[in-house]
């Protein structure tokens, strides 16, 4: 089959395949109101056991549904965007791996074995985001790597503090002395994979990937398994009063940080991944305010318009020979209709515009923001990274969709790509009515808010005055942006790798370092196996020694009393002759 089709479109009928079970079952365990828990014991020793778990339950089936149905569409997009390349069947072996890594996160309710996909997810991007084999693409690498390292180094802390019940199964946790030290492991870990402040740079670096894998990574997986996990854990990260509140400046100045960078920016995938910066400092909001059920609806509706998006940009950048930085594409409105259009669907539902997908969840968490028991400087800067949005997707479409100035002539731009608008149509569906099909479909979705009627219009006005504001501030040539101080800062996302990635980084190989050196090859090598074989080799040395010494003694003493005895036997014979 695969030489028939493709291997790309065969693993896309794979994904489909599974995402319609997925559907399926979901159905069925919503209408029974049953979940599935699986169990396999392992290992069992000194009271704790070491169990393999699954669970299939509605989130996890949904869950799994919406990433293999993007997964799919990216696959298809795949075929298209990455034709000729000598290594394309490498390269969609290695997503596929990487789909099975959030699909591992998504089943998987125990600490241990949930390490099967929070490890894959790291250790494949890090295959995918150096997939060119250059050195910008190494440094992206690593710096991806390495953070996401910081929180399953969490992830193995909270596995060590949980040892005291007995399991590590995260769906029947109680109180116990190291609670505290679980909750605050596992929120790390959430926040390096969910690139919250300060563990943000990696995210805009990880765009050294290809395309399609930008699509996955940005939409429903990597950045997402940081959420997930939290809204795992979110009854027993509730307990302690302190969550809500860092979890609401974290997420706040998560947004407001990707907001304002992306005004800064000029390469349109780095304003895409800080879109989705923004979007994870939403849903981290969300859960914030004590509900978890937003942040997942939330972040259901956006992987769908986030996917299309990045699909829409990066067949843009396939069509202008590989260029990114919005002053070098224009015109695309004319040059390529169909990406445009689609292109602006999923900004308009990106900036949570009436009645497309992200205005279903978007408008009930800025509602529950309103009526949130806040004071008046977070909720203004919560509605200050709601305003953020629509500025800098304005910005975005005024370079790139609407320009008409051309700066250079190209000839073999074309959008009759079937494949490509095949892709785009599928996630359209989703970007335009997905937020209605979710909330339709899941109950807990649904969220009543009672407010005046001048509160209730506080996310429409807001938004079309932020339009009207992006408008004025930039024209087609990009406005007030201009070099400064201001702009060196924002476009390197505030000094976040300079000042907190670099030096955690360093700190932590300097103390891997040293261990090594003092550890490993110190005491160890004393102590260990290396330090027994040398004292056992001198040991042995010694008695070789000595018994060849003795030996040798032995000998000589015996020949000399041999000698002693014949002279004194023959002195005898000569004073006694016979």
């Amino acid at each position: 089959m695969f030489k028939v089709i493709g291997v790309e479109m065969s693993f896309g009928i794979m994904l489909f395949s599974w995402s319609l079970l997925m559907i399926v079952m979901f159905f069925y365990l919503c209408m029974n109101n049953v979940s599935v828990l699986f169990n396999w014991e392992l290992l069992s020793c000194v009271g704790s056991s070491l169990d393999f778990d699954l669970i299939v339950d509605w989130m996890s089936c949904s869950f799994s549904s919406l990433v293999c149905f993007i997964s799919g569409c990216v696959m298809i997009f795949t075929k298209s965007y990455m034709k000729g390349d000598k290594y394309l069947h490498r390269f969609c072996f290695i997503v596929m791996l990487f789909v099975l890594s959030m699909n591992f996160l998504v089943f998987i309710p125990n600490l241990v074995s949930l390490l099967l996909g929070w490890d894959g997810l790291g250790l494949v991007s890090f295959c995918l985001v150096i997939y060119y084999q250059n050195n910008k693409s190494l440094a992206a690498g690593m710096l991806t790597v390495l953070m996401n390292r910081v929180g399953d180094c969490f992830i193995l802390g909270g596995i060590c503090m949980m040892i005291i019940l007995g399991h590590w199964n995260m769906l029947c946790l109680w109180e116990f002395d190291s609670f505290i030290f679980v909750n605050l492991f596992i929120m790390i870990a959430g926040m390096t994979k969910s690139a919250q402040i300060p563990f943000s740079s990696w995210l805009p670096a990880a765009m050294a990937a290809p395309t399609p894998v930008s699509a996955l990574v940005h939409s429903s997986t990597l950045v997402t398994a940081g959420v997930f996990l939290f809204i795992r854990f979110f009854y027993y990260l509730n307990t302690y009063y302190w969550f809500s509140i860092f979890m609401m400046y974290i997420s706040i100045m998560t947004t407001i940080m990707s907001g304002i960078c992306a005004l800064y920016e000029y390469d349109m995938k780095k304003i895409i991944a800080l879109s989705t910066l923004s979007q994870l400092g939403v849903m981290m909001m969300s859960l914030s305010l004590g509900m978890p059920m937003l942040a997942l609806f939330h972040l259901y509706t956006h992987a769908m318009f986030k996917a299309l998006l990045f699909i829409c940009g990066g067949n843009i950048i396939h069509c202008f020979e590989g260029k990114q930085d919005m002053r070098q594409i224009s015109n695309v409105f004319n040059l390529m209709p169909i990406t445009s259009m689609f292109l602006v669907v999923s900004k308009m539902a990106l900036c949570g515009m009436p009645f497309l997908a992200g205005f279903y969840s978007k408008d009930l968490i800025i509602e529950s923001l309103i009526i949130g028991n806040l004071n008046i400087v977070l909720f203004g800067l919560g509605i200050f990274g709601v305003c953020l949005t629509v500025l800098y997707s304005i910005r975005f479409c005024l370079f790139v969709v609407w320009s008409g100035k051309s700066i250079m002539v190209y000839e073999n731009i074309k959008d009759d790509d079937m494949l490509v608008i095949t892709s785009m149509s599928l996630l359209s569906v989703g970007a335009l009515w997905g937020g209605y099909i979710f909330q339709t479909l899941f109950y807990l979705f649904e969220s009543i808010f009672i407010m005046p009627m001048f509160m209730k219009l506080y996310v429409p006005v807001v938004i079309i005055l932020s339009m009207v504001v992006s408008f004025g501030l930039w024209d087609k040539s990009g406005g007030f942006v201009k070099k400064s101080v201001m702009s060196y800062l924002n476009s390197n996302m505030w000094f976040l790798s300079s000042f907190i990635c670099l030096p955690m980084i360093k700190n932590f190989k300097l103390v891997s370092n040293k261990s090594l050196k003092v550890v490993d090859m110190g005491w160890m090598e004393v102590l260990g196996g290396q330090g027994l074989f040398m004292f056992n080799k001198m040991v042995f040395n010694s008695l070789e020694y000595w018994g060849v010494l003795l030996i040798n003694c032995y000998m000589a003493v015996f020949v000399i009393m041999c000698l002693f005895v014949y002279m004194y036997k023959q002195m005898i014979m000569m004073m006694y002759p016979k």
